[in-house]
């Protein structure tokens, strides 16, 4: 097909040479461009929507690299979901909006039409599934409702766009566009902190020709601020792989992470040096824990008994400004220290650190008196480092198989922590009953509202140790 640069003026076009866009239809009628390289395991991309175009993503030299690296191990598949990029625009156009100010056609089970008819169109009965930032939630639901889906990879997710960070971050780039479009002056956006300076211009070239403000007849709202896949989270069964820059600056994204690691089963969170993964982050790094997972050894895990158990989260407070303070080699180094003083201390206390969450730790206990007395004992070792951390706790039956637990009670737990301040440990009204007449002192924080649960919960800090 007539390639579409215009407009290119001196940018380099990075192509690899066994790639070509064809078109398939999707069962409600709409076009969809896709290519495929590469050999092996098939790994299929949900592009970020700002950066979703499958003939110029090629101009931007991070992002196509990443492609031609995955196309070195996997059979890796791109595509513009409907009404961005080369795709054909979704049933009704851009007009027709929603009483919510959302579009019919822009939803998770729109896109989830436009995964399913690349596949079809390839004839894959099985693949890994990619979601890169707003479209994480688009890949959590087609992963919870789609067996073919083996393996999911999150990269700077979210399990809801109206909830996090990527909301408020919508809706500026959307104003700075409509801005940018009234004036005809350019607006920076926050691609200009991502980006490295030498690609910037390319990016932003990208994300203008992939924006919904260039659609005729566009003019309502972002129809992905209403997405939200927290109701499948506890669907999702398959190993998950949940990627995070640790110098996205311009925003947190590490508690959305977090929250991603709790709720979904078989997962782990990497937090890799640079901005915003997989495409400006430490390439090596991304590509050996995909290659981890895609790529398993066999290995033997010790099972956690059956139970009731308390779950504990720690979080590290400021660790993004931390890591600019001191460097990332010894703000790594800190960091691992820190989760070997953790590990140890958890030990003592006959817990267990299930995984370690980037800035933090998932750990279990089978005593409720001694997560406690650990949470207490490591806001004591912590209190004149470098590292502060707040821990959230709760208590109850986590879902546990094959070393990892999952389900209410850790989302819960990890819900609490974030109520907190550095030093504090705040806790579930489960764990204070449990802990009545053992010694422990505990002040009242009210009922709260914790996101996905219907009842607000009464939470507590724990202001003092049992008595000896």
């Amino acid at each position: 097909m007539e390639r579409i640069l215009a407009g290119l003026g001196s940018f380099r076009f990075v192509d690899h040479p066994h790639r070509t866009i064809r078109f398939t239809s999707t069962e409600d009628g709409v076009d969809i461009a896709f290519w495929e390289i590469g050999e092996g395991k098939p790994v299929v991309i949900i592009q970020n929507l700002s950066l979703s175009h499958a003939e110029l993503e090629w101009t931007v030299p991070s992002i196509a690299s990443f492609y031609t690296d995955m196309a070195e191990r996997y059979r890796v598949i791109r595509f513009d979901p409907r009404g961005i990029g080369l795709s054909g625009e979704p049933p009704g156009g851009w007009v027709a909006v929603s009483s919510s100010g959302a579009h019919p056609g822009m939803s998770t089970h729109g896109m989830g039409l436009d995964i399913s008819a690349v596949v079809s169109a390839l004839d894959i009965d099985s693949f890994a599934l990619m979601g890169v930032s707003v479209q994480s939630p688009v890949a959590i639901e087609f992963a919870a409702t789609h067996p073919e889906v083996t393996e999911l990879i999150l990269c700077e997710g979210v399990e809801s766009t109206s909830d996090s960070w990527l909301g408020p971050t919508l809706r500026t780039q959307l104003a700075l566009g409509r801005m940018e479009d009234e004036t005809g002056e350019a607006v920076f956006t926050v691609w200009e902190r991502v980006a490295p300076p030498d690609e910037f211009d390319q990016l932003i070239n990208l994300v203008r020709s992939a924006s919904l403000l260039s659609k005729p007849g566009y003019g309502g709202d972002l129809a992905q601020l209403e997405w939200d896949a927290e109701p499948f989270l506890a669907e999702i069964s398959i190993p998950t792989l949940i990627l995070r820059g640790r110098d996205t600056d311009f925003v947190d994204t590490l508690p959305d992470a977090r929250h991603l690691a709790a709720g979904i089963r078989d997962s782990q969170l990497r937090v890799v040096d640079g901005n915003w993964a997989p495409y400006f982050a430490d390439r090596a790094a991304i590509l050996e824990a995909i290659d981890a997972m895609l790529q398993p050894e066999e290995a033997t895990v010790e099972p956690i008994s059956a139970g009731f158990r308390t779950v504990v989260f720690t979080d590290i407070v400021g660790s993004t400004e931390y890591m600019l303070r001191v460097g990332d080699e010894a703000g790594r180094t800190a960091i691992r220290e820190l989760e070997q003083q953790i590990a140890t201390l958890a030990s003592g206390h006959d817990g267990r650190v299930v995984k370690n969450l980037g800035d933090g730790s998932l750990i279990s206990f089978g005593s409720n008196s001694s997560a406690i007395t650990f949470a207490l004992d490591l806001q004591d070792a912590c209190g004149d480092g470098p590292l502060r951390l707040r821990v959230g706790m709760s208590a109850g039956e986590p879902i546990q198989e094959d070393g990892d637990i999952h389900g209410t009670v850790v989302a819960q737990a990890s819900r609490i922590g974030d109520l907190g301040d550095a030093g504090e440990v705040i806790v579930s009204d489960s764990v204070r009953q449990l802990a009545a007449g053992k010694g422990f002192t505990f002040e009242p924080r009210g009922e709260v509202s914790l996101k996905g649960f219907d009842e607000p919960e009464r939470v507590w800090t724990v202001t003092q140790k049992r008595r000896p």
